[in-house]
């Protein structure tokens, strides 16, 4: 975009104004991308005791729905560029992804942490399961990894309590999610350990 702010005739001050407003936000991404390489990732290689830099699916699972409007704009003010952005839309989607296999890991994970061979009762069962796996607690774990601080975003400063711990669950399962994929169910109900 270095240069943008040139190519845009003077008598366009709306697409100057956007313009001008993707720059802020792009420089603004980028130099939340640095925070995750230089400081999160290898935080999580250590804590984890797995490389987070292939298909560099960790930057993937810190984009935030709110990241979407910016490509999507973009889109519409430049069709002719669809084909590029729509990689960018779709980052916050494959998040999300992320985060579904993620959750279905960490219940999978938690399951085989409370199975007792002669447990009947699928009710104490889930019960147990639910103890290991809830916002809340994801929340806390989320906090302790700095994984909210480093998410990639333009989301409001202000939310609701609920919102944000359910935001910090949903980036917690992504991280899962990232182990599941790369390392397997073994290595999940090894970090399961972080959740009991």
């Amino acid at each position: 975009m270095k240069g943008a702010k040139e190519n845009v005739p003077s008598q366009n001050t709306r697409l100057l104004g956007k313009t001008m407003r993707w720059i802020t936000q792009l420089t603004s991404m980028q130099s939340l991308i640095d925070r995750v390489k230089d400081s999160l990732r290898p935080k999580l290689e250590e804590v984890l005791g797995v490389s987070l830099h292939k298909n560099e699916l960790l930057l993937v699972a810190l984009f935030q729905p709110s990241t979407k409007n910016l490509f999507l704009e973009m889109i519409d003010e430049f069709p002719s560029k669809q084909e590029e952005l729509k990689h960018l839309v779709a980052l916050s989607e494959m998040a999300e992804a992320l985060a579904l296999v993620g959750d279905a890991a960490i219940s999978l994970a938690a399951l085989h942490h409370v199975w007792q061979p002669k447990s009947i009762d699928a009710g104490v069962l889930t019960q147990k399961r639910s103890d290991i796996v809830n916002n809340e607690h994801m929340a806390e774990l989320c906090d302790n990894w700095g994984l909210y601080e480093h998410r990639i975003h333009f989301d409001p400063h202000a939310v609701s309590k609920s919102e944000m711990e359910h935001d910090k669950g949903t980036l917690l399962e992504a991280i899962y999610g990232i182990v599941y994929i790369e390392q397997g169910l073994e290595k999940v109900k090894e970090l399961i350990r972080y959740l009991v």
